[in-house]
């Protein structure tokens, strides 16, 4: 995860307790500015914090974003973390260890490339109340296109009428393999579309001996991956601060 992180950064700058990366151009996405702590130890959420302000005001962003991927010095620092107004957020790493509690044909699956793609994800991007921000839903679309552009990226869809209405990503380095942005349409919701493309990837990812996803540790997808065979092996930890009222948030990971 952290690979495919750095490799879309414009810039890394160290810091006492880990590393910053930064992509000005795309100063609206979380999920390519923010400080990662690498050595926890001895740090403290206020000291934390000033970095935080050091580094991202400079960089000129309206957020302050700090992931703390040790989770005993995460839940450490939380409560101090949101006494100086940053919101905790955890997510849970999940690994395909086992069969899915039933099989579905992928038949009607397609491998498709990015440009048939990209409609279905702006869709789904400008229906959340959070993309209000100018320029924000753009931006996303080229995190997107940036990050495929440095990491290996495929992507599984289904579609109707020749449009991609439920799709999912792939994404490959070394022995590793991530199932990413999950997503179905909400007039096409459950019909089990995005059982059908998760399993044309994890179908595709059978190879490596790595297979992970991500998922909102306080939201129900992490349910349905359990029922594809995925299970709980971690949490990434983040702490979150905006400053104004742009609602500059990152895409969700999954609408099934």
């Amino acid at each position: 995860m952290r690979a495919v992180d750095e490799r879309a950064a414009e810039q890394v700058i160290p810091f006492r307790w880990g590393r910053a990366l930064i992509n000005r151009r795309l100063n609206l996405v979380h999920d390519l500015n923010f400080l990662i702590v690498d050595r926890a130890d001895g740090a403290d959420a206020s000291g934390l914090a000033v970095e935080a302000e050091r580094i991202q005001r400079d960089a000129g962003l309206s957020h302050r974003r700090v992931n703390v991927d040790d989770q005993a010095a995460a839940d450490r620092l939380s409560p101090a973390f949101t006494a100086l107004g940053y919101t905790p957020e955890r997510f849970v790493v999940m690994v395909h260890r086992r069969p899915p509690d039933r099989q579905v044909d992928t038949s009607r699956i397609r491998e498709v490339d990015w440009a048939l793609l990209r409609p279905a994800r702006e869709l789904e991007l400008r229906q959340q109340v959070w993309a209000t921000a100018p320029g924000l839903v753009g931006q996303i679309l080229a995190k997107h296109e940036l990050t495929a552009s440095r990491t290996r990226t495929r992507y599984f869809g289904a579609l109707l009428d020749g449009r991609v209405v439920s799709s999912c990503e792939l994404r490959t380095d070394g022995h590793a393999a991530q199932v990413e942005t999950v997503e179905t349409l909400e007039a096409f919701r459950r019909r089990g579309l995005s059982r059908a493309v998760v399993s044309a990837a994890l179908e595709a990812a059978r190879g490596y001996a790595f297979v992970f996803l991500v998922a909102d540790a306080n939201d129900w997808p992490q349910q349905f991956y359990r029922r594809l065979g995925f299970d709980e092996v971690g949490i990434e930890s983040r702490f979150l601060r905006l400053l104004d009222s742009s609602g500059s948030r990152d895409f969700p990971r999954v609408h099934a």
